[in-house]
């Protein structure tokens, strides 16, 4: 995210954008075998942008329609048409980073609010630094969270109580607390060795087979939303199928041989759509 000058808050271009680079841009690259998600400047991200989205407001724009007469209750309507488009168009975004098969590294660094913090949930490692501040303030501006927070937070953050308090009470926490309760794996003590560390995992990840993560990916995100039997033969099924790639035999031999495997591009799961942006 590279707009620093407004602590890489997002108003509707900027989420407009991410949804743009996972779902048209990243998945069709082959070259491309894990992604790292930073955000350029003193902070990732300070949430949304109230500036920048203050012509269509927090809850969206206004549909128009000419079916619609400009009575005040169907004003309310053409209000409530606005948040469901835009407010989709923002969740496709932030799924789309979990729907792309390439891994996900976020690097966070000083600060992740609202609309930020719902986005990292979609990721699938997150680093921050040890200064992190974290907040879901929607709280205090009178509406709940809906792009994605009060849904996938309570699946990664292991703790129901602290989640309903963070979410009803708006208060900040750190990296400590984010760690404890399961919202990033690692805390490093400045930006430097978050972005050095951060970097060496997306590189471990990239060298390793794109077949072989983007399986992992793919049954971790299935197990989450399923049961454990239909998450196990999901697994079944899908290395039915992916398991018979060479790269199963590229690593073996390099086990045997002690050296680094060398591995061919995965193909291009994603279904690529034509992009109209």
């Amino acid at each position: 995210m590279n707009r620093p000058k407004k602590r890489n808050a997002f108003n509707k271009r900027h989420y407009m954008e991410i949804g743009h680079a996972f779902t048209y841009v990243i998945p069709s690259l082959p070259d491309c075998h894990c992604v790292l998600l930073t955000g350029a400047g003193p902070i990732f991200s300070a949430g949304i942008d109230l500036a920048g989205m203050s012509s269509g407001g927090i809850g969206g724009s206004v549909v128009e329609s000419e079916s619609l007469s400009t009575s005040k209750g169907n004003h309310v309507v053409r209000r409530a048409a606005g948040v469901l488009v835009d407010g989709g168009l923002w969740q496709q975004a932030h799924l789309a980073i979990n729907k792309c098969k390439k891994p996900v590294v976020v690097a966070i660094q000083k600060g992740c609010y609202g609309a930020a913090l719902e986005m990292i949930a979609f990721a699938d490692i997150r680093f921050c630094t040890s200064d992190c501040i974290f907040q879901a303030p929607e709280i205090d501006l009178g509406f709940a969270a809906d792009v994605g927070g009060n849904q996938m937070l309570p699946k990664i953050i292991g703790n129901d109580s602290f989640m309903r308090e963070l979410a009803l009470t708006g208060r900040t926490f750190q990296a400590k607390e984010a760690l404890q309760f399961g919202l990033v794996s690692r805390v490093l003590n400045d930006y430097t060795t978050l972005m050095a560390v951060a970097t060496k995992v997306a590189t471990q990840i990239a060298a390793k087979s794109s077949v072989a993560t983007q399986g992992v990916k793919t049954m971790l995100n299935y197990t989450r939303d399923h049961t454990l039997v239909d998450s196990m033969n999901f697994g079944l099924t899908w290395n039915a199928a992916f398991i018979q790639s060479s790269d199963t035999s590229i690593a073996g031999q390099a086990f045997m041989e002690k050296k680094i495997p060398i591995f061919s591009n995965a193909p291009v799961l994603d279904k690529i759509l034509p992009s109209k942006m």
